[in-house]
Parts: structure tokens; sequence; C-alpha cells
């Protein structure tokens, strides 16, 4: 029995030795070997090198296309959306202040709303009451609208206050939508910044009013 327990002993040993165990792997050091041959390879310094030109010409190119010399102030209590009670259109009312801080002139060519060009012609929006009994008209701001194709001109130094005119197929029961609007010179140069336009307050109050009555 004894003779028995030390032959197992001794298989057991055997079987632990490196022949059978296999000889233990630094992984670790065999990833630090691939990746010093990527960083020092020809190619890779290729890809940095394109890579930090693109970066270049990008921010080269927004600098180009930026417009330091004007500061944009929203008008918010102008700024809101309804929706048409016939023809099925969103009308969106943007308004804004405009400060030019140059010593020149500058034309103001377009006024996008994420990708929407602003409509010439304003048409009165009316809306009908909880019941459908009386309608109701939302007043435009009373200064200056912007129109596409008619340069706006502000002077050196000085401000104008603008609201532009869009509509869209687009329908929504949504109280709020956020989006961005892009101010274009006449030189292409633009500024842009994000826009919250809440829907307008006498329509909500309609709608709740509404709600209440189903």
């Amino acid at each position: 029995m004894l003779k028995k327990y030390s032959i197992s002993f001794v298989f057991i040993c055997f079987l632990q030795t490196p022949v059978f165990k296999g000889k233990e792997v630094d992984r670790f050091e065999d990833i630090k070997k691939i990746v010093s041959q990527i960083i020092g390879s020809e190619i890779f310094a290729i890809v940095i090198f394109a890579i930090s030109i693109a970066i270049g010409l990008y921010i080269l190119y927004n600098r180009k296309k930026a417009m330091p010399e004007i500061d944009i102030q929203l008008i918010k209590e102008d700024i809101w959306f309804a929706t048409r009670d016939k023809g099925n259109r969103t009308v969106i009312v943007i308004s804004l202040e405009i400060k030019n801080k140059a010593v020149y002139g500058i034309y103001l060519r377009n006024c996008k709303l994420s990708g929407y060009s602003p409509k010439d012609n304003a048409e009165v929006v009316c809306i009908d009451d909880a019941k459908g009994e009386n309608k109701q008209d939302l007043s435009f701001p009373q200064y200056k609208q912007f129109c596409r194709g008619q340069e706006f001109y502000i002077g050196p130094y000085t401000s104008a206050k603008m609201w532009v005119y869009y509509e869209s197929r687009m329908m929504t029961m949504a109280n709020l939508l956020e989006t961005s609007i892009s101010v274009i010179d006449s030189r292409n140069k633009r500024k842009s910044l994000r826009v919250a336009i809440p829907r307008h307050k006498d329509q909500i109050a309609i709608y709740q009013e509404m709600a209440k009555i189903w």
C-alpha cells in the first residue's frame, strides 16, 4: 500500500513539471511588442500625419466661414410655432437681435432653420377656439421681417431686430421644438446657434381647454 501511494505521489509531481504543465507566457509583454511595432511603423506615422492635416484644415475652414464680428441674441418672447387648423402646416416664427461689432456694414443673405429657408409671404395664422365657434389670429412681431433673396443690412456698431417666417409640413403634438438656426451673410460666412421653439401660448391654452371638454 505504501509503495502504491509513493508511485501516485511521484506521478502527480511529474505532471507538474514544465513538460506537462506548460510554460507560462506573459501576454502583456506580447501586446506591448505588437503595439510598439505598430507605432514604429511608417504606415502609422502616415495615418497620424494625415489625421493632423485633416483636423488643421477643418479648423481653418471653420475660422474662414465664421462671423465673430456679429453677436446674435434670441428674442424669446417672439419665438413660437403653431399648427394651422387648415392646411396641415406648422408655422414657425424666429426672432433675432443681431449686433454688428465690426467697423463695416454686414449684409445678411439667408437665415436657415435646420434646412428650411425663410418664406416671403407670412400668411395670417388663424386658430379655432376649443369649441370651434370663434377664430383667433396670432400676431407677428412688429419689427422688420427677413425675406429670402432680400439682403438685410446691419450698419457698423449697430444692432437690428428681425423676425423670420418658416412653414413646415411636419405635424407634431409636442409643445417644444429644438433645432439650430444659421445666419449667412453676403460673403457666405455664417454663424449658428441652438434655438428652443415653444408652441404659441394661445394654442396651448386652447388645447388644454379642449382636453377638459373631451
